[in-house]
């Protein structure tokens, strides 16, 4: 049986006496072969840091949440920090990269928490 990756994100919306469910459903492009899955603390407030993706060479989605306070993260960091996503305290993040990933707590004063996941190969 060959291998194949797929991913499923399912959100319930609950409030105003109704419940309502919203789903996703996309097939990767390649077989996933690899995952790192992490909780870290933001070592220096307000300075940026390169996502550790443990022994993966090719990233096809990485997932991740904000623990505690809010956090910018750049998708494709070259030269320069460019914040391409917030991500605020408790809400989550899902994107595929385009080179280096590196996190930022988005208030100069905190230090950001988070957990992530990772598939590739």
């Amino acid at each position: 049986m060959a291998a194949s990756g797929s991913v499923k994100l399912v959100m319930q919306l609950l409030g105003l006496s109704q419940e309502q469910s919203f789903s996703d459903r996309f097939t990767l492009a390649n077989v996933p072969t690899l995952k790192v899955m992490d909780y870290r603390q933001q070592a220096v407030a307000d300075t940026e840091e390169t996502l550790d993706i443990g022994s993966l060479t090719n990233i096809d989605c990485i997932v991740i949440k904000a623990i505690t306070n809010d956090m910018t993260v750049d998708p494709s960091f070259d030269t320069t920090y460019r914040e391409g996503i917030v991500i605020l305290e408790g809400e989550f993040a899902m994107f595929s990269p385009a080179g280096t990933v590196k996190i930022k707590n988005q208030d100069s004063a905190e230090q950001a928490t988070y957990e992530y996941f990772i598939i590739g190969r």
